[in-house]
């Protein structure tokens, strides 16, 4: 009974991703030892730069070649926090951050970042990069400062108000020369008022502005986009919203092109709002990233509230609902190029957690975005309540139809996005991964997880389950693996998964997952490969390390781990463990074992180096640990007691019952958490 049950809820699929991209995209790793990526940019010459921020406080600058490859590398101690880059048209990196005197920090890097052509500063935080024909400069972001540098004539000289208690901040927009020796444009934008309610908490209140994305057009026009709760910012007559649906603490957005040469420098402005008019309880318009079509019209994502300006036959006009979180989502909205309405807009996803993070326009104009979403209906990919994934989307110009979607679990893409040269589209991840459009059509492999916490795999171990998500990459009708002789066989259906050309022991196929025990005789990194009758994909190199990857085997349909109660029936809120029982877990990624690759394990071993705990401070009685009987070599069993007196530092009760968190630590190395569901 109860290996039957563990094995339904091992090797159940939760969901296919879609069958649909145009082209193939290729997984390549990045160096985790660079840092976490944070921004990513392309030159003309085919080459990408990415920007990491390091473990020591600092910037790190990769530069790679079109098929991933590290060409060249740099450190910019000068920078803390890096926040925006781009290119000019000889390939130069232009990187801003905030330096290390505090103060907004802007240099250019030649193309083989091997020396700085310039480095100069701002009193602010900068967070928006474009750049003209000529490689003049143009910067958007946040300052308080009363001597920030305006130019003569500039649409608005006032600087932020301040007293003793605040200052408000206000948006810029500064144009430099391409050497960085001059400040050709340079002007606030902001205003101090804002609403709030709450007596004396609104002592010292002001509003704030705060540009977060820029683009310029052929007429030399610069559009700057970002978040204020500034209900009196400028407006222009006639523009899509006036009135600002903003409060002290919950921002709406905003959209304003100036010609900066131009006798009118303020062409047009307007607010972009979500819902009525917010208080303190409100949910915030927060605007990511802005792209201009070839016809000047606006493109702006971010996230936002129920209410935001979405269109009747977009992809998705209102929102989706996600049960137990506000009503929020993630958005791509364009405005005309006069500010003054919606040409289209449309919702992805539900849930605060859904965030369109970053833009771009591929060559067909087609508007290419990148983001988080938790919500099931849109997410390409398996997902749980509350579990994120991540996603490039291709949307139709008209916002109305999705044209390519490819999905991975959080981390794997969804932080940056760049076009390259070619018009394909690169993008990275938190999960130090990238991303490669190509101009070929074919399968791709986006994702390679832990198959049990489904945490992407940076690093794995012999012997270890885990799970190849992508598009094509299996037949498409879905194959149960095919036992032989006591053993999985490592083909289905003409696929085959190798590990520097070792085959592996295949669980299941499928057109968007694939589910492999990865082979024991792999070692120091090993290069992933997938075997279609159409042909061969070239995956990652992945670092095979020598202790424990642990992961704990979860259910997609209670969000627990997979667990068994004392009865051998499964643990879910509904049917909670007791506490003083015994309850059964499983897990893989724990290292070698005693059976052949594939092998279904005939007895269970016992393995001592298992501990069961929660909080770092309390270990629970573990009764077995070992291989699970009557399963795939690699799946770890472990029974533990739950105590007689439930932690409350690690129960947490809702509504629905009591769930325990835990963690498991094999070989010292400790798994994500999980958690049961329990009753005193």
């Amino acid at each position: 009974m109860k290996t039957t049950l563990a094995r339904a809820l091992l090797f159940t699929v939760a969901a296919t991703a879609p069958a649909w991209s145009a082209n193939q995209v290729l997984l390549r790793n990045l160096d985790p030892a660079d840092g976490q990526p944070q921004f990513l940019a392309a030159d003309r010459q085919g080459d990408l730069f990415v920007v990491y921020l390091t473990a020591a406080g600092s910037a790190r600058v990769a530069k790679l070649d079109g098929g991933g490859s590290l060409l060249a590398a740099t450190d910019v101690a000068s920078i803390t926090s890096p926040t925006a880059a781009a290119t000019d048209a000889p390939g130069n990196l232009i990187l801003a951050g905030q330096g290390t005197s505090g103060q907004g920090l802007v240099m250019k890097l030649n193309n083989s970042l091997s020396a700085t052509l310039f480095s100069t500063t701002l009193p602010g935080g900068i967070h928006g990069i474009a750049l003209d024909g000529a490689g003049n400069i143009y910067l958007t972001g946040v300052t308080t400062s009363d001597s920030f540098p305006v130019t003569p004539g500039a649409y608005q000289s006032k600087a932020p108000a301040k007293t003793p208690l605040a200052t408000a901040a206000y948006a810029f927009l500064t144009e430099i020369s391409a050497d960085g020796s001059k400040v050709l444009y340079s002007t606030y934008f902001g205003d101090d008022a804002t609403v709030c309610i709450g007596g004396s908490a609104c002592v010292g209140a002001f509003g704030v502005t705060t540009g977060t994305a820029i683009a310029l057009d052929g007429s030399g026009g610069v559009v700057i986009a970002g978040n204020t709760t500034a209900d009196a910012l400028p407006t222009t007559p006639g523009a899509l919203a006036t009135a600002c649906a903003c409060s002290y603490r919950v921002p709406a957005g905003f959209l304003a092109k100036f010609q900066p040469g131009g006798a009118q420098q303020l062409e047009w402005s307007t607010f972009l709002n979500g819902g009525p008019p917010a208080n303190l309880g409100g949910i915030s318009v927060q605007v990511n990233s802005l792209v201009l079509d070839a016809g000047g019209d606006a493109i702006v994502g971010g996230s936002g509230p129920a209410g935001l300006p979405t269109t009747a036959g977009a992809l998705q006009p209102s929102i989706i609902s996600v049960p137990g979180t506000a009503d929020s989502g993630g958005f791509v909205i364009e405005l005309n190029r006069t500010g003054t309405a919606v040409n289209w807009g449309t919702y992805y996803g539900g849930s605060p957690f859904s965030s369109v993070r970053a833009l771009g326009l591929d060559a067909q104009g087609r508007v290419l975005f990148t983001g988080v979403t938790v919500d099931p209906q849109v997410a390409p990919f398996p997902t749980q309540a509350g579990f994120r994934a991540t996603y490039v989307a291709r949307l139709a110009s008209d916002g109305s139809t999705l044209v390519d979607l490819y999905g991975a679990p959080y981390g794997v893409t969804g932080q940056a996005l760049a076009i390259t040269a070619a018009g394909t589209f690169a993008s990275i991840g938190s999960a130090d991964t990238l991303w490669l459009e190509t101009a070929n059509a074919g399968p791709s492999l986006l994702a390679i997880a832990n198959s049990a916490s489904n945490a992407y795999a940076n690093a794995i171990t012999g012997t270890e389950l885990v799970t190849l998500y992508g598009i094509g990459i299996g037949p498409q009708t879905a194959l149960d693996g095919q036992v032989q002789n006591g053993v999985f066989t490592s083909s289905l259906g003409g696929y085959q998964v190798l590990f520097d050309a070792i085959p592996a022991p295949l669980l299941y196929a499928g057109s968007g997952q694939i589910n492999a025990v990865v082979p024991r005789a792999v070692g120091g990194s090993t290069h992933i490969q997938v075997v279609t009758p159409g042909g061969t994909v070239n995956g990652p190199t992945v670092t095979v390390s020598e202790d424990p990857v642990p992961g704990i085997f979860q259910n997609y349909q209670t969000g627990l781990a997979a667990a068994l109660n004392q009865d051998g029936s499964v643990n879910s809120t509904s049917n909670p463990a007791k506490a003083g029982s015994i309850v059964t877990v499983y897990a893989t990624g724990g290292g070698a074992n005693y059976w052949q690759d594939g092998a279904i394990v005939p007895i269970g071993i016992y393995d001592a180096d298992t501990t069961v705990w929660a909080g770092g401070h309390l270990s629970y009685e573990v009764q077995f640990a070992g291989d699970a009987p009557g399963i795939v070599a690699g799946v770890m069993q472990i029974n533990f007691r739950i105590p007689d007196l439930l932690p409350s530092e690690d129960t947490s009760c809702l509504g629905i019952g009591c769930a325990l968190s835990f963690n498991l630590a094999i070989g010292g190395v400790a798994s994500p958490p999980s958690g049961i569901a329990v009753t005193p």
